[in-house]
């Protein structure tokens, strides 16, 4: 057996997800490389990778605006994980507290640990 970490997106786990719990298998269409891979619900069908979720992370990033512009962009450097036992379907954004002259935290999805059998590496 082996570990992935995967990052479920905060907008794929609320569009088109199930939540998961810590001991779940899951089956999972994958993409990404050896250090982080992401769930992909909406791109073109392919094998799904099976495994069992041995942690889950939830992800809060900061943002700030963009100048000159409407739009908010992540803040470098400013990211936070915190161990949860179940992933929600939906997230929060802003975080509570977190708003004050246009800087926010929300929360952007999970990090978790896939264990997968060798063949799935």
């Amino acid at each position: 057996m082996a570990l992935r970490n995967v990052m479920y997106d905060d907008w794929q786990m609320e569009c088109c997800g199930t939540p998961f719990s810590v001991g779940d298998e899951v089956a999972w269409q994958l993409e990404g490389g050896p250090s982080l891979y992401t769930v992909e619900r909406h791109g073109e069908e392919g094998p799904d990778t099976v495994g069992r979720v041995r942690s889950i992370q939830m992800a809060t990033q900061a943002f700030e605006p963009r100048p000159g512009s409407d739009a908010f962009e992540p803040v470098e450097g400013e990211r936070w994980l915190r161990p949860v036992e179940k992933c929600p379907k939906w997230f929060v954004d802003p975080v509570e507290g977190s708003w004050e002259q246009g800087y926010f935290r929300r929360e952007v999805g999970v990090l978790v640990s896939l264990e997968v059998s060798e063949e799935d590496v």
